[in-house]
């Protein structure tokens, strides 16, 4: 204000006073819009409302309401201009964003599908003889004379893994040593997704011996078939009359070959 009145004659000030007086009425009337003033030193000044310029004088009403001055050599129009229209602008989009009606929060939506809902259990334990549930392990057909004589497989939720037990029994009559047991898992599709050798108490067995095996399949909950193969080395026993057979004519040879009797 001291800087308005001091470059105005003795006689015009209480005019101008009004004038003032007037002006910050209609400022402090109109809605609060937020101008800026760039000056050529690097500072900025925020004025409240729009500022106004004058011969050599650029005047305008600080945010805190007082009406003042800076001459127009001090400040930059353009600059001023560019950062007055860029604020108006932010202010005017986020009116708008304001005005517009909130929406309604998307509700989630879930597809369910059976695996959504609790199925029981089927028994999953198949005896020797017995045809296997459906999804059950089958043993694969063997020859050898180590086969799978009782098995079963156990969905383990607590441990995320299934788990198959049961016994290989040796129906031939030699002992069969390197005896093993290799479990392969397949999905519906019929591609393999895990294979996993069998641990057994032993992998020699005399005729008619059984063993027990077992095999967890970590991270495998479901699958849809399985093949069980057991695979050994038969040891032959020797000694039997079959295993040592005499040639046929041993009686012949013997006499042909006595020394003839004396004269």
């Amino acid at each position: 204000m001291k800087r308005i009145f001091s470059s105005l004659p003795r006689g015009a000030r209480p005019a101008a006073a009004a004038l003032c007086l007037l002006a910050g009425g209609l400022y402090m009337g109109a809605p609060a819009r937020a101008d800026w003033l760039l000056l050529r030193d690097g500072s900025k000044v925020e004025t409240r409302g729009p500022w106004k310029l004058e011969p050599k004088r650029v005047v305008f009403t600080m945010t805190d309401g007082t009406l003042s001055s800076l001459r127009l050599s001090e400040v930059d129009l353009d600059a001023s201009r560019q950062a007055t229209l860029a604020a108006q602008e932010a202010k005017s989009v986020e009116a708008t964003a304001a005005a517009q009606p909130q929406a309604a929060p998307r509700k989630s939506v879930r597809v369910l599908t059976d695996k959504d809902f609790a199925r029981p259990e089927p028994d999953l334990t198949a005896e020797e003889g017995a045809a296997p549930a459906a999804g059950a392990a089958a043993p694969q057909a063997a020859d050898g004379p180590v086969q799978v004589a009782t098995w079963k497989h156990v969905r383990n939720n607590e441990l995320n893994q299934v788990e198959f037990t049961g016994q290989v029994r040796n129906i031939g009559k030699d002992l069969a040593t390197s005896v093993s047991l290799n479990i392969r898992l397949y999905n519906v599709r019929g591609e393999l997704i895990a294979e996993k050798q069998a641990s057994l108490d032993t992998r020699t067995l005399k005729a008619g011996q059984n063993t027990a095996f077992t095999a967890n399949f970590p991270g495998i909950i479901d699958f849809a078939t399985s093949k069980l193969e057991v695979n050994s080395i038969p040891l032959m026993t020797k000694g039997s009359a079959e295993d040592n057979p005499q040639p046929a004519d041993a009686d012949a040879g013997t006499d042909a070959d006595a020394p003839p009797p004396p004269r």
